[in-house]
């Protein structure tokens, strides 16, 4: 069989998420379980989803497959020129409007419910009982807020999701009297300001943030004397690994990346499950969708997948999630 041989297409903006999950895959293609297959690399204008096209047809009859390091709407519309070019396509998203039941079309980021799940019994084993929830006012946000407040609140916890935060609501917010804030937001410099915000108004109230949030350059703004900060996680920082999660991050720190990040793992996954998938097909479409949706359990660094035909998300349960905290400048 001729060498399998699959894009990876991202925007051409300095946002660290496309960044990393570009990063991601091509470190699998090189080092990890994909890294016997021929990998390409092309970005598009990141405001142009016309750009985007163009740049994929360039590719026409010379990949069997293409990884999105992309958002929502540009996950969304590579679908569309995944189907039209009869093109195996992973995304990280897990929003279900990038599917649309389009059978080329593989999305596997964790459903934001079950980590909402997952996080709200972590918290439920620590002292925090009342969570106040702020969120940026983006639909991607606002939908983890509500997914958060909801499962709080089924685990017997207090919890008030709000919207930004004006100077006048602080007198509210202490009255209150959190016992934790979980700072919903996925734009560094934002959730920057509302910890500094919180700081100043309410001193050192333990803070919550994102996954998403969790990586080198977030980390550095922080810094050392952050007060009580945590991080929902994927991975176990000190302990226990999975036999993928060690190899991954052991990967990573040799190319220089000491906090590896959820777009690391989604890209590297996307990369794994795809090739895994072509492999199995022996490069045709049709074979390798039929290999996905059988429900063959695939692992990876982010859990494990089991897509069907009605469900090309394939998460199940409450995934790898964890707490972690930031304390002096270190993980724990």
């Amino acid at each position: 069989m001729k060498p399998i041989r699959i894009l990876i297409l991202r925007p051409d903006s300095d946002d660290p998420s496309p960044v990393d999950q570009s990063f991601g895959a091509r470190l699998c293609a090189l080092e990890g379980p994909a890294s016997s297959d021929i990998v390409e690399e092309s970005t598009f204008q990141s405001d142009d989803l016309d750009d985007m096209e163009r740049q994929l047809a360039a590719w026409q009859r010379k990949i069997s497959g293409v990884i999105g390091a992309t958002n929502v709407s540009q996950s969304t519309r590579l679908g569309e020129l995944a189907e039209r070019m009869d093109l195996l396509c992973f995304v990280a998203n897990n929003n279900p409007a990038v599917w649309q039941r389009r059978r080329h079309v593989f999305h596997i980021g964790l459903p934001s419910a079950q980590t909402a799940q997952a996080v709200a019994k972590l918290l439920r084993e620590t002292q925090h009982r009342r969570i106040f929830l702020l969120h940026d006012q983006t639909e991607f946000q606002s939908r983890v807020a509500a997914s958060m407040e909801a499962a709080l609140k089924h685990q017997g916890m207090d919890a008030v999701a709000k919207a930004g935060l004006l100077e006048e609501d602080f007198s509210s917010l202490r009255e209150w009297r959190p016992d934790l804030v979980y700072v919903v937001f996925s734009n560094e410099s934002k959730a920057l300001r509302v910890a500094e915000n919180i700081r100043g108004h309410l001193g050192n109230l333990p803070l919550l943030f994102g996954r998403s949030l969790l990586r080198e350059s977030f980390l550095s703004a922080l810094g050392e004397t952050a007060g009580e900060a945590w991080f929902v996680d994927m991975f176990h920082r000190s302990g226990t690994q999975s036999q993928e999660q060690e190899h991954f991050t052991n990967t990573l720190s040799a190319h220089g990346v000491n906090v590896a990040t959820a777009n690391h793992a989604f890209g590297w996954d996307a990369m794994t499950f795809g090739a895994r998938a072509l492999k199995a097909g022996q490069g045709n479409t049709g074979r390798t969708i039929d290999y996905l949706e059988s429900g063959v359990l695939l692992h990876g660094v982010t859990g494990s997948c089991t897509f069907t035909l009605n469900n090309h998300n394939g998460r199940s349960g409450l995934g790898p999630t964890t707490l972690t905290h930031w304390y002096q400048g270190r993980l724990v």
